[in-house]
């Protein structure tokens, strides 16, 4: 009997640390996971862009420009994504927006959002 009183409590401690280290991850390490794997996709769209603009010498109109070969002014290139990568669990769609000779890449979710360059 003394002994299953030593023991329960123990088990009991470390459900409580187990459930403790579970929640964190739920509520800190998960989101700051997915906001890395947004900044990360938009980095890798905006590097597709930057290919795209050094190879026909001009931004790409839209992000699906990205994922179809091309051939502009005589010069062939691309695709230069195999496909827009799929944003995290509750993030919104990639954004590609061309201003002049300028973009952004964006996303948001969870409370945060990345934008690329």
């Amino acid at each position: 009997m003394l002994r299953a009183a030593v023991i329960l409590p123990a088990i009991l401690l470390v459900t409580l640390g187990a459930c403790q280290r579970e929640q964190k991850a739920i509520s800190e390490d998960l989101p700051a996971t997915r906001a890395a794997k947004a900044q990360a996709d938009a980095q890798t769209i905006a590097s597709a862009a930057r290919q795209y603009q050094a190879t026909f010498g001009a931004l790409p109109d839209s992000i699906q420009d990205l994922t179809e070969a091309r051939t502009v002014s005589g010069v062939s290139g691309g695709p230069f994504l195999a496909r827009i990568p799929d944003p995290p669990a509750g993030w919104s769609a990639y954004q590609y927006i061309k201003q002049g000779d300028r973009f952004t890449v964006t996303s948001s979710g969870g409370g945060a959002s990345v934008a690329a360059p």
